[in-house]
């Protein structure tokens, strides 16, 4: 039998991964969506049943999917992992590239046997007349009861103001980018399906509609109310910071923030760190290669991109310390 390292943060199962996509992966499984049940954004719209997946079930595909994340994370296997979410549209882009480790579960666990969701269409586009209206992100035959279910995902990162209950509180970079205006477009919109017609089916009823929403919500560092029942209490929570001042600045006392690479959203490169720069192991490189070459590669390591974050710097914007995901906004 194979043993693994596993982190002692069962919060953050990710973290025992080392290789990025693969890390992004664990954390696309192992992350719980964000609500514990759906809860209409406005009463007012009439719609379908919608579902939310238990944690028990991210858990458990996680848990499942196990073996293949160390087989991906140790082995020449993790180019089938890259190769498939750089082929994608847009691969930088935090939506797509979360719909694509998604899917790259969906295909790759199905064909192995390791869950029951076979693909049956992806991105279907929604018409009113000759005009597009939408797209539904994932069809899928649930082979183990014989229903289809349409899946539709979303990957968030929301800076909540008390009281912390009201969709409406919960905003993200872009103003405009509320949870309620999301929930709103989920039941108004992709969720109004009945059914879907395919050029090799007739017309596939839809069973079940699951929304799938991971990611982070930050909360105001100054307002220690309690998290609404609504959202699930493993759901990655960090910090929101006002700043004002070079004083409130220095105040964090946090000497190793920085500015969060957008890909690193999800998980942080820890090679971007100042402490991973620091220690000896980084121009440790391959004996065999020449002088010339190793030369050259410890030069590139000596003028890696990290940057210690100063004030005037400070933008609405994703920084870590220590691994720990914080949002500073800079009032002025």
């Amino acid at each position: 039998m194979t043993t693994y390292p596993i982190d002692t943060d069962n919060s953050q199962p990710w973290l025992c991964f080392k290789r990025p996509f693969v890390r992004d992966l664990a954390f696309a499984l192992s992350c719980p969506d964000a609500l514990t049940h759906w809860i209409a954004a406005d009463p007012n719209i009439v719609s379908l049943p919608i579902a939310v997946h238990d944690p028990i079930f991210w858990q458990t595909q996680y848990i499942n999917y196990m073996d293949r994340l160390h087989v991906l994370d140790n082995s020449s296997t993790y180019q089938e992992l890259t190769r498939y979410l750089m082929s994608r549209p847009s691969p930088y882009r935090l939506g797509f590239h979360f719909e694509g480790l998604i899917h790259f579960w969906l295909e790759d666990g199905y064909k192995l046997g390791i869950h029951p969701y076979e693909v049956i269409a992806h991105n279907v586009q929604l018409y009113s007349g000759t005009q597009t209206t939408g797209e539904l992100d994932f069809i899928l035959l649930n082979h183990e009861i014989d229903e289809v279910e349409h899946w539709e995902l979303a990957i968030k990162f929301y800076l909540g103001n008390a009281p912390y209950d009201k969709f409406e509180n919960w905003i993200g970079i872009n103003a405009r980018d509320t949870l309620q205006r999301k929930l709103i477009h989920m039941q108004s919109k992709p969720f109004r399906s009945l059914s879907i017609d395919l050029d090799f089916y007739h017309k596939i009823k839809i069973d079940k509609r699951y929304m799938v929403m991971k990611g982070r919500f930050f909360k105001d560092s100054k307002c220690d109310d309690p998290n609404p029942c609504w959202l699930n209490p493993n759901f990655p929570i960090h910090r929101w910071y006002s700043i004002k001042s070079q004083q409130d600045f220095e105040a964090l006392q946090m000497p190793e923030l920085r500015s969060a690479h957008y890909i690193e959203w999800l998980t942080q490169r820890p090679f971007y760190d100042a402490k991973f720069l620091m220690q000896s192991t980084v121009t440790t490189l391959d004996p065999h290669l020449n002088k010339d070459e190793l030369r050259r590669r410890r030069n590139r390591l000596a003028r890696w991109p990290y940057v210690p974050l100063q004030f005037e710097d400070i933008e609405t914007n994703l920084y870590l310390n220590h691994g720990e995901p914080v949002v500073l906004v800079r009032n002025t």
